[in-house]
This record gives C-alpha cells, structure tokens and sequence, in this order.
C-alpha cells in the first residue's frame, strides 16, 4: 500500500505470505526471507518511519556526493529536466521512473543508457497484468484441489463401504453356517 510518503510499503498485518507483490513489482525489489522460520516481505520504505519525524531517508542523509535527492516529485522532474537541458553531454535525454509503469516514486539520471546499468525497459502502463495473472489462477486452482480431495474422499469411503459390506457378508456366512 503506498503511504503519504511515496513509499510503498509492507503491512505485516495484512500480509497473507502470497508474494503477489514480489511478482508484481518490474524491478524485482521486494524480497522474502526464505530462510527465516518467520519470513517477512522487505523493501526499501523510504525512510517512512523518519519521514513521519521530519526526516529525510537515512540514504539521502548519509550520501556523501549529494547525488541522491529527495522531495516533491515534481519538484525533482523540474530539476531533472533542467540538468539534462542544461547539461546534455552529461546525461541521458530520459528522466528513467518519470512515465515507466505509471511513475514511480524512485528518478534515475544517467550518462550512459539505462539498459547498460541493468535497468529494464518497461512500459508507460501501470504493471498490473502480472498480478491479475496470477489471481485469476487462483479460483481454478481452488476448484482443482476441491475437486481432488473430494475424489479422494469418495474413493476412500467407497472403499470402506466395500469392506464394511465384505466384513458384514463375511458374519452372516458365519452365523449362517453354525
């Protein structure tokens, strides 16, 4: 769920461990404890805890070059724009995170093309399809496993009858005989 901040973050609360997010996500940033008895989703939250406190996120804190920004969204697009205009040997003319996938709440700047930093080429659509994907699986899959278990009973039952009966056909000689 993205909060007031940008950020969109992880609710343990709400978490049911189906990792929708983690297929969901173009960037592949949401990660799962797969050793930990306990696992959890972790992501990057943008600092929300002190951003609540009037904060920045520690990384841009502590970022000795001033290379990462933080702000505004527009504010950062306008100043992005003015760099790469204002510089254009330097840059990339592309503001990576300002249209892909609907906008993100991360900007790149770049001298060299995103592709050669390991930046996937995404569309200008939000990625929903991935997801969509994945939960229209889900009813199907339901009524499979539905449908086996109760194919298991029957067969199970059925064959407890059977035995019932033999063992019941089996007293009735016994008694008839004697």
């Amino acid at each position: 769920q993205k909060n007031q901040f940008g950020a969109v973050v992880y609710d343990d609360s709400k978490c049911i461990g189906c990792r929708y997010c983690m297929m969901t996500c173009p960037f592949g940033i949401p990660t799962f404890e797969w050793e930990e008895p306990l696992p959890w989703i972790r992501k990057c939250t943008f600092c929300s805890d002190r951003q609540g406190g009037g904060l920045e996120p520690a990384c841009v804190t502590a970022c000795p070059t001033g290379a990462l920004k933080f702000g505004d969204r527009d504010e950062l697009i306008t100043e992005a724009k003015k760099r790469i205009a204002a510089n254009p040997d330097e840059y990339v003319d592309h503001i990576y995170g300002e249209r892909e996938v609907g906008g993100t709440s991360w900007l790149y700047l770049s001298p060299v093309p995103f592709e050669k930093i390991g930046f996937p080429t995404l569309k200008h659509s939000a990625v929903t399809i991935n997801s969509e994907r994945a939960m229209s699986a889900v009813p199907p899959a339901l009524f499979a496993v539905a449908a086996l278990m109760t194919g298991i009973y029957w067969v199970i039952r059925r064959k407890e009858r059977l035995s019932q009966a033999k063992t019941d056909d089996q007293k009735e000689k016994a008694e008839v005989t004697k």
